[in-house]
């Protein structure tokens, strides 16, 4: 009995599926196609994530590459900047060594004849009436030169009684140097001078040559400041 319905059922079934294999396979192509559907969005969907990951990457590393480019140029622009600095304060350096009056006032084979003994008082200035405070006599052959003892500007040219002219020179850093000898300057009032730049030049066979240094307009020792060599 069970037999039969069993057969009875598969007949059934069997008849159904004949009757409806039209609808079935329409089913399972739409099922399949769906399935192909699916299957290529997902595809698409991984290959646009798989192109959004390359932009991303390639973006990342062209960033890397412009961040490097930027930093070494930023590390070259620095460089630069610190040797112009360098080379400013170095120029700066060596322009404040020209206006300091330490050069020898007097070229050529010269004496001393006269230093500095006595300090004036605090206050004290120069006058032409009274030239002789902290002042280095030089002895000068004919042919010797009165130079710059430093870079400046030339403040004053006036006649001198005792040694007849009188040349006064503001360095700009507080110095003024004062050179007096008996000839006619080379040099005006106004003029702006260089380091060793000739100021007299000495006519006879023996001559006196005065030299003068104030700081911060008071007297002070030119062999204090002055470099002599021999």
């Amino acid at each position: 009995m069970a037999e039969e319905k069993k057969e009875e059922l598969n007949n059934k079934v069997f008849a159904f599926l004949r009757k409806h294999i039209l609808v079935v396979m329409i089913v399972l192509v739409a099922a399949i196609g769906l399935l192909v559907f699916r299957v290529v969005i997902l595809s698409k969907q991984l290959n646009n994530a798989q192109e959004k990951i390359d932009f991303l990457t390639a973006q990342k590393e062209e960033m890397a590459l412009v961040s490097e480019k930027e930093k070494k140029e930023m590390q070259d622009q620095i460089a630069l900047l610190s040797n112009q600095v360098a080379e400013q304060l170095a120029k700066e350096e060596a322009e404040a060594a020209l206006h300091y009056p330490n050069g020898l006032p007097v070229t050529g084979k010269v004496t001393i004849s006269s230093q500095p003994e006595e300090i004036p008082a605090e206050g004290e200035e120069e006058t032409d009436e009274d030239p002789l405070k902290q002042m280095v006599i030089f002895g000068a052959q004919h042919g010797a030169k009165v130079m710059a003892a430093g870079s400046g500007t030339v403040v004053s040219v006036k006649k001198d009684q005792e040694y007849g002219y009188c040349v006064r020179i503001d360095h700009g850093n507080g110095y003024m140097t004062i050179y007096r000898y008996n000839d006619t300057p080379k040099i005006k009032e106004g003029d702006d001078v260089l380091k060793g730049q000739l100021l007299f030049e000495v006519n006879f066979v023996t001559s006196r040559v005065g030299y003068q240094v104030m700081y911060d307009n008071a007297f002070i020792n030119p062999m204090d400041v002055m470099e002599v060599n021999g």
